[in-house]
């Protein structure tokens, strides 16, 4: 008997510490060589005035230098002046990055969107005809400088290059047009009529907040004002896809979402090869996500998500550990801060977005963020210095290429990933800490599930010839079920919130960016359990990568698996539910029907989390209910690893019965005296001397009352815990 109820008490322990404990941060700057210097400008982003460029004096200019062209003897004035074009060309770059993130800083800002129109057809028009200059010198006496700097991949990319047409160009303006129309529209207020009053998302919150409202009703006009904002934003995103159609047609492409792919994202996969990806993740990943939501759901309510982390917090609480990390990271973080190179305050005209661009003539990232006023804006200030950090140290040069976007996500989540290493320094609370990477790891997750779902959603846009939003509507619905996002069987055969990602429309086809590069970023994670610094050392050397490597090329560069492929995807799900200990921790939560303000709640936990007490099909132990005699000889078995004889199991066991039982299977002695006036019951003498029973403030203890599972469990937890204490005793004496 005392073999089995100690090893009870053992488990009983080991249920306090199930969670693993945070990492402390070492302190210091960890001196670092993994990235080539590169040129940066002193300049305040204060002081980086936009200018107006025109386009007819630098095209003038560029006809005059075709005439020196012929004569290998002008081989040099051509250089000079084909390198004061390549500076012009990133100044225009670097303009249309300054105006756009003005029209960020501010949609209601018409002047500066019809600007961002102009200075878009600028940078199509100044980068055709720079392209163009290109191939004139390769095929002139006067090319040799030229060749010297090309790869053969380039020449065959610049002597093969067609015109822009201007319909290309006029197409080009137009869906940047539409991309302005669909930021204001996003900005606007939609609303609802319900039983002849008008309603919006702010008045309903607020409605169901004070009670005036119950969740049904809310949840009827939520879905109405949903309707008509997606009715109003799918309008401008039927246009947007017809134009992108014809885009892709322009050149050679029968959809947009294979030209995307290719030429816009440079991915080093199709559209078929990731659809066994989207399987995978859902098979493997949408299980992790389901495990992980309850842990999240439970600590929802902890301070450290409401907190506000908005502007400056977030940095000022990440900067310790950047150099912890790597000195080349500190230098980045230290240029962005003290030049001003970012924007993560709130302001009411902000467009609801974060990104970090590259102002290429200044050599100088820039950090956007509308913050949301909560745990995301710590996330994405880590998230987005992952970009920022690649942007300082990759090169700006006129024929310098950037990094796939797939790439640069792994930069982003990767960095956050390793930085739960320093959570539970930044936190000061393990529980925080881990909650904190518990909200992070449901977000990675959900990027995989949200990013597979969205990318199936675009590639079945972009291939219906006769696409309704209606259509949409229902594929969207379709998805969502697949991925587990509502349940299978919900009766909707529509759903309209597709439109709340800015990305479908103004970066079609990028979401399955989020998806494939958290997949390769949990790599490191996982990784870094192991060895945490070797992991670190990892991410920089992927960061550090020419941007010539494709985004398998990458990992498989670093000896890693590919993270499309799906038997990584199978292998990654199970790793990381064993090393989150999703199954441990999942046991530790409490049942629905046990909220820890009822009089038992210590002692039913205690035993729930010992596995004494197991939930029913909705997740409750129902402490309420009347005990029945299978409920007692299931709990006493539990005690003694034999069941008891009993009467009728689905009889309701009375308070005496069960105390007689307990006392009997425990081999107890009965007591001399009962403290009770209305029972000599021997069993409950015993169990009183043990301080397990204290009956009523009456006196009595009601023997023939009928008792509660949780007043059972709690007689039960009593005898346990009396029994630890003469453990202690015997083996103090």
């Amino acid at each position: 008997m005392r073999k089995k109820l100690l090893t009870l008490l053992l488990v009983l322990s080991l249920v306090l510490s199930l969670c693993p404990a945070a990492l402390a941060a070492e302190g210091g700057v960890r001196e670092t060589d993994f990235f080539t210097d590169q040129p940066h400008a002193d300049v305040n982003y204060a002081d980086m005035e936009y200018k107006h460029i025109d386009s007819k004096p630098i095209l003038e200019e560029m006809d005059t230098i075709r005439e020196l062209l012929a004569d290998s003897a002008n081989a040099k004035a051509v250089e000079e002046n084909f390198n004061k074009f390549a500076d012009q060309f990133l100044e225009v770059v670097t303009m249309y990055q300054l105006l756009n993130i003005k029209t960020y800083q501010d949609v209601t800002d018409d002047e500066a969107a019809a600007e961002l129109e102009y200075t878009s057809s600028l940078y199509m028009t100044v980068a055709d005809a720079l392209i163009l200059f290109i191939q004139d010198i390769l095929e002139s006496p006067c090319g040799e400088f030229l060749r010297k700097q090309l790869t053969e991949e380039d020449l065959a990319y610049y002597t093969e290059y067609e015109a822009l047409t201007e319909e290309q160009i006029a197409r080009s303006v137009k869906e940047t047009a539409l991309q302005n129309e669909y930021m204001s529209a996003a900005y606007q207020v939609y609303t609802a009529k319900y039983e002849g009053k008008e309603w919006d998302n702010a008045t309903l919150e607020q409605a169901l907040a004070d009670g005036e409202l119950d969740q049904e009703t809310y949840t009827v006009i939520s879905r109405a004002i949903a309707k008509n904002q997606n009715a109003a934003l799918g309008d401008i995103y039927l246009r947007m896809v017809a134009l992108r159609q014809e885009i892709a047609a322009s050149y050679d492409y029968d959809n947009y979402a294979d030209y995307a792919y290719t030429e816009v994202y440079q991915r080093d996969y199709t559209q078929e090869e990731i659809r066994s990806f989207h399987q995978a993740v859902k098979e493997n990943i949408v299980p992790l996500y389901d495990g992980l939501y309850p842990l999240y759901y439970y600590n929802s309510g902890n301070p450290v998500y409401a907190q506000d982390y908005s502007g400056d917090i977030a940095l000022d609480m990440i900067e310790p550990y950047i150099g912890q990390l790597s000195s080349e990271m500190a230098e980045a973080f230290a240029y962005m801060r003290s030049h001003g190179l970012y924007d993560a305050d709130f302001s009411d005209t902000k467009a609801e977005a974060g990104f970090t661009t590259m102002l290429d003539a200044y050599g100088a990232p820039f950090y956007f963020n509308s913050p949301y006023g909560d745990l995301y804006d710590f996330s994405t200030a880590i998230h987005e210095f992952g970009h920022y950090n690649n942007f300082y140290w990759q090169k700006t040069g006129w024929n310098d290429g950037s990094k796939s976007l797939d790439i640069a996500e792994v930069h982003s989540q990767g960095l956050e990933l390793l930085f739960t290493h320093f959570y539970k320094d930044i936190f000061e609370d393990e529980d925080a800490a881990l909650t904190v990477q518990d909200y992070l790891m449901l977000n990675l997750s959900s990027a995989l599930i949200t990013g597979c779902l969205y990318d199936e959603l675009q590639q079945y846009v972009y291939a219906e010839e006769d696409l309704t939003l209606e259509k949409i509507n229902q594929e969207y619905c379709r998805l969502c079920k697949e991925y587990g996002l509502i349940p299978a069987d919900d009766e909707r055969t529509e759903l309209y919130s597709w439109y709340q990602v800015p990305h479908t429309f103004t970066s079609p086809c990028y979401y399955i960016s989020y998806a494939v590069s958290a997949s390769g970023a949990l790599a490191f994670w996982l990784n870094g359990q192991e060895d945490y610094f070797s992991a670190v050392d990892d991410y920089l050397k992927f960061t550090a990568l020419d941007a010539s490597f494709g985004f398998q090329e990458s990992f498989e560069e670093l000896g890693m698996e590919s993270p499309i492929d799906a038997a990584y995807v199978e292998d990654l799900g199970e790793a990381l539910w064993e090393a989150l200990k999703i199954d441990e921790r999942l046991n530790t939560l409490p049942p629905d029907d046990l909220t820890g303000v009822e009089w038992f709640a210590q002692e039913v936990y205690a035993l729930y989390v010992a596995g004494m007490i197991e939930k029913d099909e909705n997740n409750c132990i129902r402490p309420y209910d009347l005990a029945i005699w299978n409920d007692a000889v299931a709990l006493v078995e539990q005690l003694l690893d034999e069941a008891p004889a009993a009467k009728d199991g689905k009889t309701a066991i009375t308070r005496g019965e069960f105390v007689r039982l307990l006392a009997d299977e425990l081999e107890l002695e009965d007591g001399n005296v009962s403290p009770f006036s209305d029972t000599n019951d021997g069993a409950a003498a015993a169990l009183a001397e043990m301080k397990v029973l204290t009956g009523y403030a009456d006196g009595t203890f009601r023997p023939d009352q009928t008792i509660s599972r949780g007043e059972m469990w709690v007689i039960v937890y009593r005898v346990l815990n009396s029994i630890a204490s003469e453990l202690l005793e015997d083996a103090a004496a």
